[in-house]
């Protein structure tokens, strides 16, 4: 799940334990509403701060491997909220700490202990300060994490142990203060950015200072130095380091750090997590007279205490740090502090006026006045402070003594949608999925605990360490078997269907830690085989087959890291922690060698687990003595099986090519819908679990199975496999088309690359459903074996039979947590009704997938703080007050806040807001808005459970959660779920049987109907007496219900949404994540994209376009020369980016800084390009307007966009050159073909060519198009096909689509560029004197099929333009239609839309076209190869029939411009071309004019028709019949 291309929307289930949080590293932002702490295991936590001093904690953030070490702001610019973090192996990450997006992260060879951010004066931009284990400090930029430039030392170079950056006052300069590990003090001046990457010392001073904690500068007047050491602080003058006072520890702690309050007041911190106030003696104080006077100092003076008065002892000691703000308003003075309990503290430090100092001073110094906390809080208070603990994923289904037990390990088999966990007290549960969690977050009435198939292994004693399922790895595995490894040193072999315990694996000496499969290159021993490792350091491999260890690697001395396997060379390479990596045989367990340092790494880099033997890999040179030695099977085996393979290879090819064409081209579906994952932050901790939901795998489910229910008489009807006759016999040697169905319908079977060919998975849910399969025309079809209602409610309890199908199960699930509930209550009864989605039970914590599988997951608790402000009355201490006065003071309030909300927003929202008030019963007594109304399908058991108070409290909070604080996290998150909400939307309906009521919601459709097809297509035998054909409208106007419902819950999200969740509350889309997906390859999901970004466009207003362009041109490549231009490198970045986001370039442990910087700024090119092009396509200005949009600029509708408009074009000719150089630049490595940038090129140039017209070069353009276009009817099964087609394919899609848009555009620049390339071509044609290559393999002749299709579809839908072209468009198509086959066949016949036009006639005698054109000339085409038409004068106005007669001796003509009808003698051409005659005019009649008004259809305006070989009839529009004969 690591890789972002995939739209995944994380959930979790967090448990009813708070995750461990020792926190190491605390920071909080300047705006001082976020806390960001750091912990040991490498987590990170946000934390909400709000005005009345209440912490809620935000998110988690998962990314680090280690401990953090330091944190530090990543941005000084208020508007984004970006923080650095750093851990103990050199880790770094920036993150967006609204939601928690891993924006730029990488790994350092060294370790930082500390970093300050600091904008220089020289500098634009902030830069980060670093010191740690290293004798430098270096600057390093945080966006990038580029190394700047770095601060060395000449004298005596140590480790920095603490620094600080100044800004002098009256200086144009930055100086940085650094005091070493051995205490000498060092000075860097900078007055300007570093020409060098390194920058030595000013001065330096031995002091009598080791092992500095901290080091801090007066920031009041720059005079004196604070450092903190362990054992003591002192006060130095910062001009020139002399002693100033100093204070000792105190008994039993050491100090930990400190910094100053004011000018004479510093407060220093303990390990122990107190805090002191001292005021410093007036040597030290510059502002007294006696300041660095000689005389005995006197100490420093104690005046206050901030402590805690904890009992518990800390594990260890506590992360500090000082906070002050020079606000506007009084400044403020914070000492924070994080523990090892996950206790966050903060103390707002007094203000204390001497004479209070005095008062202390007389006291006795023992008891110093202690301050207690502003606020203090953990993690399981927030727990424990909601109305419902957060779910866990098996509560209240296997609990011992009304508790859940501790999770110790989960595994998740997608295959099957089954969960198994391991449990604590060596019991090994088995539930499905989706059941379990719909259970604990969805309010079902039809699923209860008991329901839910449970299956419960018992076997080890002690808790389970860890799970394997090997068949969710490789299909060589058995599909029933599950490995479970315990804390009693075992391994069980379970058949996980029967539960049975097929074998115990006792060979380690120690607790099971991880098992994990060999890759599927091993030899055959090996394959059956798993790996197992435990915590005495041992390797085992256990074979499945032989049920033995067949081999068991001990020896190692530390904890083993990593396997890696070298199964070319039958090794297996095992890496401990402490750097040592241990080669071992696999077949005869021998120890081969132990390697440290660089040669281990190298080893364990150049591990290729799925080298295939093929010939390239291995290597030549390679003797055969060497492979013996090495047992390099792989190259014996290569040497006699190359020929062979050749010889193969080269027949299949020559087969291929004879029989039929390969069926559409199609990616097979990559992942699975769903995937849960056991999280947890600590090894003590039990798991929590993070449901991954891969949005484009679910549509690519649904889409499969509802293909595959499909009979090949709707696949055809809906253009899936849509190919005429002839063109199949064509194009495969005569094969039938019911052959090529079965090859479409096969290839789907094939796409749903689940289990089910292992035929254990159709009879487990055989099993639990009553189904017999029954074989129909080759397809399995289950159906039930006698499925009256009641035996259905009867034997079988209801939860059993809802897990038909897995797919829709998740799509229910996946749907209701992200349909916004409470925005239109009308919908949401929609929804339960009809298309049966289930209402939350509880607010959901959802999370944010970025790069490189970091995580951000949101904790429970973080809505409370906006349900407070939605609804001050419903607060976290249920127990302080009653729920009565609760709805009192929520009434009060909201009479306050009602007055104002009411009179701007409907009365619909103000009741939903929760700002209008409401009695108390309501409170008490209502399970939300639709209590009322639901109330007839409440059973009165679920009545008694909605008057319980803290229940409806809970609901209240649920339904704010999901109306308001869901879109109010991020607009990352509003972005991933609007997309996922609509593109499932809009897949499901597009879905025949797409509504989610299972079982005996659905009467409607069941009432007497025989046969029908249940949601996903099983037949269901239904026998009910009286079957009626009412029942057929009944379904069908059900299934018109439904697909409604889709689109209205599509349109809500799509364009409501915003204006309904109010503008306080909604994060709106991000528009360059929408970008970027513009072309994903998921069509579903990239119309959801294409959508919201139109619409979010529209919603921010001409003010907002210009924003958004402000900010994207600066990116825009200019194309100047290739040599010079970005763009000759640009673009592999976002190709990399979109299809496996970034997962090629990065792949690598610690990626090169430049090649990241890179990546970025192509990223941006690329989304710039299409942000500009989106832009400049919707609102640009088009040159003469387009025929689709008079109407919307003659009612004003609108307003062009400054840059693309006519008189500031200069945006539009950069975007036009952008997006054709992308569309013609040869295929190169950083730019390969087919990728989704320059899918999104083609479709922009479609949509925007009016805009982009001017600056194109039409014909290239065009061109280029066709030749994407070549195999179109080879690679693309239809245009509307949803699953994901191969790149190449959906390039093909991408031209065709833009093809059509310029044709209907633009009809007169495709007609007239096309007819001058066929001119060119024929020109060159006829002058060479060989066929040469170059023709033969011209665009124009291998897209002759598109170009016809192009000018079918101008045909159908541009008539009058196409009739105005009439002979540039016969140009063009004699050019594309085979002339023997015109021979043969006729114009008729061929190509019929052509012939729809009264002024082309074909002539079947003579073989030839006559075609009358708009300047009065008539055309004549012989049926020859690259021949040019002839051009005859005949009319003075445009010809609008013509007609040849039946013996084609004769041609009538007309023109309605000079009212004349003529007659023509055809030239027949004697033998040999010898003596023809022209054709020529014989007789000319002047007809009555016709009235023709700027409206009418020329086209259909006269007809002429022949009756006899010498007669013709003049057929009028308005039905006048007038005879001419010759």
């Amino acid at each position: 799940m690591s890789s972002a291309s995939n739209l995944a929307v994380p959930m979790v289930l967090w448990g009813r334990y708070a995750p461990t949080h020792c926190i190491s590293a605390i920071l909080m932002t300047a705006d001082m509403k976020n806390i960001v702490t750091g912990c040991n295991d490498g987590q990170i936590c946000i934390w909400d701060l709000n005005e009345n001093w209440q912490l809620y904690p935000r998110s988690m953030l998962f990314g680090h491997t280690t401990a953090i070490s330091c944190l530090a702001l990543g941005s000084d610019n208020p508007l984004t909220s970006y923080v650095v973090s750093a851990s103990e192996n050199g880790e770094m990450c920036l993150w967006d700490i609204t939601d928690g997006r891993c924006i730029e992260h990488t790994k350092m060879s060294i370790v930082h202990t500390d970093i300050n951010a600091y904008r220089f004066r020289s500098s634009k931009e902030l830069r980060l300060v670093c010191n740690g284990y290293y004798p430098e400090i270096h600057v390093i930029d945080p966006l990038s994490f580029e190394l700047l430039w770095s601060l060395c030392s000449k004298l005596a170079p140590d480790w920095i142990s603490a620094c600080c950056v100044l800004r002098p006052v009256k200086r144009e300069d930055d100086v940085v203060l650094a005091v070493s590990n051995s205490g000498t003090v060092k000075v860097w001046t900078l007055a300007s950015e570093p020409k060098t990457k390194s920058v030595y010392e000013d001065e330096s001073k031995q002091i009598r200072c080791l092992n500095a904690q901290t080091l801090t500068c007066c920031p009041y007047n720059q005079r004196t130095v604070l450092i903190v050491c362990s054992k003591y602080w002192q006060i130095y003058d910062a001009g020139d380091f002399t002693l100033l006072c100093s204070e000792s520890n105190r008994v039993g702690e050491r100090w930990a750090g400190g910094d100053f309050i004011s000018v004479d007041r510093v407060i220093v911190w303990s390990n122990d997590g107190k805090g002191y106030l001292y005021k410093l003696p007036t040597n030290a104080s510059p502002d007294s007279p006696d300041y660095h006077r000689q005389h005995q100092p006197t100490s420093p003076h104690a005046y206050y205490i901030l402590d805690l008065y904890a009992e518990q002892s800390l594990v260890c000691s506590p992360a500090m740090m000082f906070f002050r703000s020079e606000g506007e308003t009084a400044p403020r003075r914070l000492l924070l502090r994080g523990d090892s309990e996950g206790r966050v503290v903060i103390w707002k430090l007094p203000e204390v006026s001497e004479r209070q100092m005095t008062l202390v001073r007389q006291e006795s110094f023992d008891r110093l006045p202690a301050l207690p906390p502003r606020c203090k809080t953990t993690l399981q208070e927030v727990w424990d402070s909601l109305y419902r603990p957060p779910a866990g994923v098996l509560d209240g289904l296997c609990d011992e003594n009304r508790q859940s037990l501790h999770i110790s390990s989960t595994i998740y088999i997608p295959s099957q949608g089954k969960l198994v966990c391991g449990r604590i007290n060596g019991t090994i549960v088995i539930v499905p999925a989706t059941q379990s969690v719909m259970l604990q977050l969805l309010t079902t009435k039809t699923l209860k605990a008991d329901n839910i198939p449970t299956k419960i292994l018992q076997g080890h004693d002690g808790r389970v360490t860890c799970l394997l399922y090997p068949f969710n790895e490789s299909t060589r595995y058995e599909p029933q078997h599950l490995l479970s490894g315990g804390a009693d040193f075992s391994v069980i072999l379970w058949d996980m269907n029967s539960g049975y315990k097929i074998h115990t694996f006792t060979v380690h000496g120690g607790e099971l830690t991880q098992m994990l499969v060999p890759p599927g290159n091993c030899n055959t021993r090996i394959l059956s085989a798993v790996c197992s490792v435990a915590s005495d350091h041992s390797v085992a491999l256990l074979s499945m087959k032989e049920r033995k260890c067949i081999m068991l690697a001990g020896r190692h001395l530390f904890p083993v890291q990593t396997i890696r396997w070298r199964p070319l060379d039958d090794f297996m390479v095992v890496s401990c922690s402490d750097g040592t990596v241990y080669v071992w045989q696999m077949e005869t367990g021998h120890l081969d060698r132990v390697v440290h340092g660089i040669t281990a790494e190298e080893i364990l880099n150049n591990c290729d687990e799925n080298a295939t033997p093929m010939e390239s890999l291995t290597n030549p040179s390679l003797t055969l003595a060497q492979a013996l030695k090495r047992r390099n099977l792989a190259t014996f085996k290569n040497l006699a099986q190359q020929k062979l393979q050749q010889q193969q290879a080269a027949a299949q090819h020559q087969q291929q090519q004879l029989t039929q064409r390969p069926p559409p081209e199609m990616l097979k579906p990559t992942g699975y819908p769903l995937l849960i994952q056991g999280v947890r932050t600590n090894t003590r901790d039990p798991d929590s679990h993070v449901l991954f939901f891969d949005t484009e795998a679910l549509i690519v489910q649904l889409l499969t199975e509802e293909y595959a229910t499909m009979s090949p008489g709707e696949l055809e009807a809906r253009g899936l496999i849509g190919m005429t006759e002839d063109q199949l016999i064509k194009s495969s040697g005569g094969l039938e088309l019911s052959d090529t169905q079965q090859k479409l319908m096969g290839f789907i079977a094939k796409a749903k690359e689940k289990a089910e060919n292992v035929g254990q998975k159709i009879q487990a849910r055989a099993e639990t459903a009553g189904l017999v399969p029954v074989q129909t025309g080759g397809r399995l079809t289950p159906t039930r074996m006698s499925a009256s209602p009641s035996r259905r409610s009867n034997t079988k309890p209801d939860g059993l039979v809802v897990n038909d199908n897995l797919t829709l199960e998740i799509a229910q699930f996946f749907m209701s947590c992200l349909h916004a509930w409470g925005l239109d209550p009308d919908l949401d009864r929609l929804c339960v009704n009809k298309l049966g989605l289930l209402k939350p039970q509880c607010p959901i914590s959802f999370g944010l997938l970025s790069r490189q599988g970091h995580m951000s997951l949101m904790l429970p608790g973080w809505h409370k703080r906006v349900c407070q402000e939605e609804l001050v009355g419903i607060s976290g201490d249920i127990g302080k007050t009653t729920l009565a006065d609760q709805a009192r003071t929520a009434a009060m309030k909201g009479m306050d806040k009602g007055t104002a909300d009411e009179s701007s927003k409907k009365t619909l929202l103000a009741q939903r807001s929760g700002s209008v008030p409401f009695d108390v019963e309501h409170l008490l007594f209502s399970d939300g808005d639709l209590e009322s109304e639901l109330r007839h399908n409440t059973s009165s058991e679920d009545q008694k459970a909605a008057s319980r108070p803290p229940l409806s409290a809970l609901q209240e909070e649920t339904r704010i959660f999901s109306a308001k604080a869901r879109w109010k996290i991020s607009s990352g998150v509003t972005t991933q779920h609007l997309l996922s909400v609509i593109s499932v939307a809009n897949t499901l309906m597009g879905m025949s049987h797409a509504s989610f009521i299972f079982g005996k919601q659905s009467r409607s459709r069941r009432k007497g109907n025989s046969q029908f097809t249940n949601h996903h297509g099983i037949i269901m035998n239904e026998t009910d007496s009286d079957a009626g054909s009412e029942d057929e409208d009944s379904v069908s106007i059900l299934q018109a219900q439904i697909k409604q419902g889709w689109s209205l819950l599509a349109a809500l999200h799509c364009v409501l949404l915003p204006e309904l969740v109010g503008p306080a509350h909604y994060q709106s889309p991000q528009l360059e994540m929408l970008a970027r997906r513009w072309q994903d390859r998921c069509l579903e999901i990239r119309e959801a994209a294409q959508a919201l970004l139109l619409a979010e466009l529209r919603r921010i207003g001409p003010e907002g376009r210009k924003a958004i362009i402000d900010e994207w041109s600066p990116y825009l490549p200019t194309y100047v020369d290739p040599q010079h231009s970005l763009l000759s490198d640009p673009q592999r970045g976002e190709e990399d980016e979109e299809e496996e986001d970034d997962e090629q370039m990065l792949a690598g442990d610690s990626p090169a800084h430049k090649v990241s910087v890179s990546f970025e700024s192509r990223r941006k090119q690329a989304t710039a390009i299409v942000m500009l092009g989106v832009i400049g396509a919707e609102f640009g200005h088009e040159i003469e307007p387009n025929r689709r949009k008079v109407e919307e600029i003659k009612k004003g509708k609108r307003n062009v966009q400054e840059g693309f408009s006519l008189t500031n074009y200069n945006l539009s000719r950069h975007t036009s050159k952008a997006l054709t150089f992308l569309l013609l630049t040869p295929p190169s490595p950083r730019l390969p073909s087919n990728t989704p940038i320059r899918r999104a090129a083609i479709d922009l140039l479609g949509r925007g060519f009016t805009v982009w017209e001017p600056y194109l070069d039409v014909s290239s353009v065009l061109l280029g198009l066709l030749e994407l276009c070549v195999d179109a009817d080879r690679l693309l099964p239809s245009m509307s096909y949803g699953l994901p087609l191969t790149p190449a394919a959906d390039a093909c899609r991408s031209a065709r689509h833009a093809l059509s848009l310029i044709a209907t555009a633009r009809p007169p620049a495709l007609i007239i560029t096309m007819a001058k390339e066929v001119a060119r071509y024929n020109a060159l044609a006829q002058n060479t004197q060989s066929q040469h290559a170059q023709i033969l393999n011209s665009v124009l002749v291998r897209a002759k099929q598109e170009i016809l299709h192009v000018i079918e579809l101008l045909v159908e839908k541009m008539p009058n333009d196409v009739a105005d072209l009439i002979c540039e468009v016969m140009d063009v198509t004699m050019h594309c239609l085979e002339i023997t086959q015109l021979k043969a066949k006729g114009l008729q016949e061929l190509f019929p839309a052509v012939c729809r036009f009264s002024m082309v006639s074909y002539c079947g005698q003579t073989k030839r076209i006559w075609v009358g054109a708009k300047n009065g000339g008539l055309a004549l085409y012989e049926m020859k190869q690259h021949a040019k038409c002839q051009l005859i004068p005949g009319h003075h106005g445009p010809i609008i029939a013509v007609s040849v007669n039946p013996d084609g001796k004769f041609l009538a003509t007309f023109s309605h411009v000079d009212s004349k009808l003529k007659f023509w003698q055809t030239a027949s051409s004697s033998l040999f071309g010898i003596g023809s005659q022209q054709t020529k005019c014989i007789r000319q009649y002047t007809t009555a004019p016709c009235q023709v008004t700027p409206v009418t259809n020329i086209l259909k305006l006269v007809r002429l028709v022949w009756i006899d070989n010498r007669t013709v009839v003049l057929l009028t529009v308005d039905g006048t019949e007038t005879k001419y004969s010759v």
